[in-house]
C-alpha cells in the first residue's frame, strides 16, 4: 500500500516538476504565486502527455524529452545534491567532484521521474486554501492526490526562491521526504567510502538504466 502511494505521488510530482515555466523579463517583476503556478503546471503537462494512442516506444521517448526539456532548468539540483551528500561532505568536496556528482545525480532523477510519468493513470491533484509567504526564500506548498476508489495522499512541495522564480528541491509524501530517501540511500556510503565511490555507483546505475 505504501509502495503504491509513493508511486502515485511520484507520478504527480513528476508532472509538476516537468512543466515549471518562468517568464524571462529584464525588468523587476513580482514574485510568482507558487500555488497558482503549480496548478497551471499540472494542466500544461497533462496536455503535453495527452496522446494515448502512441506506441510504448514512442511514448517512452516523448516522456524523456518532456523531462529533459522541463525538469533540468527548473529543479535546484545544487540544493538537492547538498542535502543528499550531506553538508559536511559537500563542503569538503572538490569542485570537480561536485560537478561529477550533480551530473550523475541529474540523470538518476530524470530516470526516476520519467519512469513515474510513464505510470500516470489519471490521478488528480488538488490544492486547498493556503497562505504562502513569498517574502521567504524557502516555502512549502501543500496538496493532495485524489484517486478513484482509493485513499487520498497528502503531497507537499518544498521550493527555494532564486530572484523572482521558484525551484523545487523536495517532495514530501505522507510526511516522508523524497530528498531524505535519496540521502538515506547514499549518505552513509559517502561518509565511509567517499564521494568518488558513490559517484561511480550512481554512474553504474545510470549506465544500466536502473532507477
Amino acid at each position: 500500500m505504501i509502495k503504491s502511494k509513493i508511486q502515485s505521488s511520484m507520478v504527480i510530482g513528476a508532472l509538476l516538476f516537468s512543466g515549471v515555466l518562468f517568464a524571462v523579463n529584464p525588468e523587476p517583476v513580482k514574485v510568482e504565486d507558487p500555488v497558482q503556478l503549480l496548478k497551471n503546471v499540472t494542466t500544461n503537462v497533462l496536455q503535453a502527455l495527452k496522446d494515448s494512442n502512441i506506441s510504448p516506444k514512442v511514448k517512452s521517448k516523448k516522456i524523456f524529452d518532456v523531462v529533459d526539456k522541463y525538469i533540468l532548468p527548473y529543479v535546484d539540483f545544487n540544493e538537492m545534491s547538498t542535502w543528499v551528500a550531506g553538508r559536511t561532505a559537500w563542503g569538503k568536496a572538490s569542485e570537480k567532484n561536485k560537478e561529477e556528482f550533480i551530473s550523475a545525480f541529474k540523470i538518476l532523477v530524470v530516470r526516476t521521474y520519467a519512469t513515474a510519468l510513464n505510470s500516470y493513470s489519471n490521478e488528480v491533484l488538488q490544492f486547498g486554501k493556503q497562505k504562502v509567504d513569498t517574502s521567504k526564500n524557502r516555502i512549502q506548498v501543500s496538496s493532495k492526490i485524489v484517486r478513484a476508489n482509493k485513499e487520498n495522499i497528502s503531497l507537499d512541495y518544498r521550493l527555494i526562491k532564486h530572484e523572482n522564480t521558484w525551484l523545487v528541491y523536495d517532495i514530501i509524501i505522507e510526511g516522508v521526504s523524497i530528498l531524505q530517501g535519496f540521502q538515506a540511500q547514499f549518505s552513509e556510503e559517502i561518509k565511509h567510502k567517499g564521494l568518488d565511490t558513490v559517484i561511480a555507483k550512481i554512474k553504474e546505475h545510470n549506465r544500466k538504466g536502473e532507477v
